[in-house]
């Protein structure tokens, strides 16, 4: 017994050994700024979303959308299941107790082969036993084990802030795009009317010959194709609100909006900071991080499964002859192995199994280190892209603001004209066939530069805390 003390104390201070390497944090150089944008120390990604996108009927949504979308939902259950399978990944590092009895009864006069001869009496033999083992994690597989299964556990949770970001993301530019196309509705709703009242004009002086079938065939395809246009765009707005519906776990119905985009842009400022705070929000870039340190770990179980398992067993009992009489006899004992017979087990030859492993593994660090880089790299790309964006479309805003006013202008200088005798009613068509468009794409320009707010708060990693 003292022998196996000395080794069980061996044992124990074996297991502070840890094969495979050791975690640290990838190193990545991120430029300084976003090609070459003013940045400050400040970001929105720190602000909550109800801070930078400021309308109650999106608010409405937001708050559905992360209350009862189901794709959210299940997510999280994945997360509970992955911190259920960390504890899992714990049991091996403790030790564990079974137990075991059995009885039977039974007669036997004639005795035979291996058989106990009763002399004609029932008797109820039976047995209890308790064991104990605790497997010794020499070689640190088990701890790498954890180790793998907490960075798993942590990307899913990484990856469940990313998707809430991402619905907000799709849930905002998604009510932009309503009001979008709310205000091209209207557009082609006054184009029609205006379009109407040029047709029934041109028509009424064809009749008394005041006028060709060139002005009546002019107001005829701008009229149709204005007509066109509303509904195709109520088709689009019914697609887009039955989505919408559908990320906020409702069904397919309308939603509620108010206001207009000029208003939500003009309302919404940035504050990008510096590229190294993406590092640690982008929830993205934090999941594939974890998972590299996972596969980090995964190489430790690789390596450690070369070497053999030890465990240390015990196990102690009580067993009769017969119950009834309380006939019995006491076995206790001790074993070092994987078993109570003491044995050790370990692996001899596999075919180069245990060496595929290990460079599978190694292989698959590499690929997840890649994936960590190309996250990086592709945020700072989004991010640098969409402050460019928001900077040029307010230029693009301010030159189609023009061209929609200098056309608004043309329409009012052109029915002057008309009124006054100097000019026909077809220059006020085509003022007309010129401005209607303009505004529709003023209105998508507004949207574009609107949905610059949602998509570069997101990029910063904002909307999950």
């Amino acid at each position: 017994m003292k022998n196996a003390s000395v080794l069980l104390l061996t044992a124990l201070c074996a297991t502070s050994c840890t094969f495979g390497p050791d975690w640290k944090s990838p190193e990545m150089s991120v430029p300084e700024t976003f090609r070459g944008k003013t940045v400050g120390t400040g970001t929105m990604a720190d602000l909550p979303w109800q801070t930078v996108l400021k309308d109650k009927h999106l608010e409405a949504l937001l708050n559905d959308v992360f209350k009862a979308n189901h794709d959210l939902s299940a997510l999280a259950h994945n997360v509970d299941a992955a911190r259920e399978y960390v504890t899992i990944a714990r049991v091996p590092l403790f030790p564990w107790a079974g137990y075991s009895a059995s009885t039977s009864k039974g007669m036997n006069s004639q005795g035979g082969a291996g058989i106990a001869q009763t002399g004609g009496i029932t008797t109820n033999p039976g047995s209890a036993a308790l064991s104990a083992s605790w497997e010794l994690d020499l070689w640190g597989k088990n701890r790498r084990s954890v180790e793998s299964a907490a960075a798993s556990a942590a990307a899913a949770q990484e990856n469940l802030h990313n998707l809430r970001i991402s619905l907000l993301r799709q849930a905002a530019c998604g009510y932009l795009q309503l009001l979008m196309l709310d205000e091209q509705l209207r557009i082609a709703h006054s184009a029609v009317e205006n379009y109407r009242k040029s047709l029934e004009l041109f028509e009424a002086q064809q009749t008394y010959g005041m006028t060709s079938g060139l002005e009546t065939a002019s107001a005829q395809a701008a009229l149709a194709a204005a007509e066109a246009d509303i509904p195709a765009l109520e088709i689009q707005i019914t697609e887009l609100e039955n989505t919408l519906s559908v990320l906020a776990g409702r069904a397919p119905g309308r939603i509620a909006r108010g206001g207009r985009l000029s208003s939500f842009a003009a309302a919404s400022k940035v504050a990008s900071g510096i590229p190294a705070d993406v590092l640690a929000r982008r929830p993205d870039i934090r999941a594939r991080e974890q998972e590299l340190r996972a596969a980090n770990a995964e190489i430790g179980i690789a390596i450690a499964n070369y070497f053999p398992s030890i465990s240390l067993t015990a196990a102690g009992g009580y067993a009769s002859a017969d119950l009834r009489r309380g006939i019995s006899t006491h076995r206790t004992g001790w074993g070092i192995g994987a078993n109570a017979d003491g044995n050790i087990v370990g692996i001899l030859f596999e075919s180069g199994r245990l060496r595929a492993t290990t460079r599978a593994r190694k292989a698959e660090f590499l690929a997840a280190k890649d994936n960590y880089e190309q996250a990086v790299l592709s945020a700072m790309s989004e991010i640098a892209t969409t402050l460019t964006q928001r900077e040029k479309l307010v230029q693009v805003m301010h030159k189609q603001e023009e061209a929609v006013a200098a056309y608004r202008k043309s329409v009012e200088l052109s029915m002057i004209r008309f009124k006054a005798g100097t000019a026909n009613y077809y220059e006020v068509l085509q003022s007309q066939m010129l401005l209607f468009p303009a505004e529709k794409q003023l209105a998508a320009y507004r949207y574009q530069y609107a949905a610059t707010i949602p998509t570069l708060y997101t990029q910063l990693g904002g909307g999950w805390k």
